[in-house]
């Protein structure tokens, strides 16, 4: 999308672009690594002005052992590239200043850890602090999305949440089924995150958006939840399950919805954005798209598997996100509040959690 995206006077413009370079921006979910590994794409996140972002590093298709490699992999990388692993708290504006991103390090399953406690601390000791509790499908936690019965938060899942809390990794339940996900929130002792989802009150996805009740009981709790660009959760098109195209408006349609439920301190962005693969026009072997829309299109929308839906237009790349703080100054967002979103939210929770 042009720069002329939004009609804003040159001042207006001005303004925007250099609140988006003053502010901390914190992407809440990038599953991908090629923006560390593949020289191509490293500058895609500074450009757009990311300082921050929760990158995956274990998922459904992982076991202990290849977890372990890509952790690895990832500190390995650190030391001939400008970003850093965060640790603790105070890492993270260290990172900020020192080089061009900071890596959080986070899970999108539990399936690295098994059924097993003490991979959590290993995992926590190398530096993991997001822990997604389930993908898609039924685990030793609890229910995914795409399950057609949630019976709610196991014992072994109580287990690992109040061991989450204890080690200070932040608990994460975007895939999680919808009594798993208010099961946990209630259970825990810190607050939790949906770091990439949408509303499901604006597009029908069940169990990856969000209800209302969900919404509430996560900001009642202290969370935050990151707003994501992922197609298939932001717009639909009218009576079916088929994905719409979008643009940016439509995703500050779901930051609207989620401010006026939850309240500013309790939004964030998720993007979920892989622009190399979105560049090859074609989804990897292993996309959980070519996976799961066959079966699941309630949940990930109907369509084609072989590529990926159309990201939406102005902010579908990392490098258009100032174009995103562009329409929330259009929607009338103060600065502060434009700071809390882009990633203040999502900062003041990982201060919150990583210290306990």
């Amino acid at each position: 999308m042009t720069a002329d995206y939004f009609e804003l006077t040159e001042q207006e413009r001005r303004h925007a672009d250099i609140l988006h370079e003053e502010v901390v921006v914190v992407d809440g979910l990038i599953a991908t690594d090629a923006y560390l590994t593949d020289r191509e794409y490293r500058s895609h996140l500074p450009r757009g002005g990311v300082d921050a972002a929760n990158f995956t590093v274990g998922s459904y298709r992982d076991n202990f052992e290849s977890t372990l490699q890509q952790i690895t992999k990832i500190r390995g990388l650190t030391e001939s590239i400008d970003a850093c692993v965060v640790e603790e708290y105070g890492d993270i504006h260290k990172a900020i200043e020192e080089t061009d991103t900071a890596i959080v390090m986070g899970f999108q399953d539990t399936k690295p850890i098994e059924n097993d406690r003490w991979k959590l601390d290993l995992f926590a000791d190398l530096g993991v602090r997001v822990i997604q509790l389930t993908y898609n499908e039924q685990n030793y936690i609890g229910a995914g999305c795409c399950e057609d019965e949630d019976t709610g938060l196991s014992s072994f899942g109580r287990d690992v949440v109040n061991h989450c809390n204890d080690r200070g990794v932040l608990i994460d339940l975007s895939h999680c089924g919808d009594r798993t996900t208010m099961d946990t929130i209630e259970y825990s002792a810190d607050p939790v995150a949906f770091t990439h989802i949408g509303i499901r009150d604006l597009c029908d996805a069940p169990g990856r958006n969000k209800t209302t009740e969900q919404l509430e009981a996560l900001s009642d709790a202290g969370g935050v939840a990151g707003i994501t660009f992922f197609p298939p959760l932001i717009k639909r098109e009218a009576g079916s399950h088929y994905v719409a195209e979008s643009t940016v408006e439509d995703v500050l349609n779901h930051l609207d919805y989620a401010v006026d439920v939850m309240g500013v301190d309790h939004v964030g962005i998720g993007t979920d954005l892989d622009g190399r693969s979105l560049d090859r026009e074609e989804t990897p072997p292993t996309s959980a798209l070519r996976h799961y829309r066959p079966n699941h299109p309630e949940v990930y929308g109907a369509g084609a598997t072989d590529v990926y839906d159309p990201y939406p237009e102005g902010i579908n790349r990392h490098t258009g996100l100032r174009t995103l703080t562009r329409g929330l100054v259009v929607r009338g967002y103060t600065d502060e509040e434009i700071s809390k979103i882009l990633g203040g939210n999502f900062l003041r929770l990982f201060e919150e959690v990583w210290a306990s």
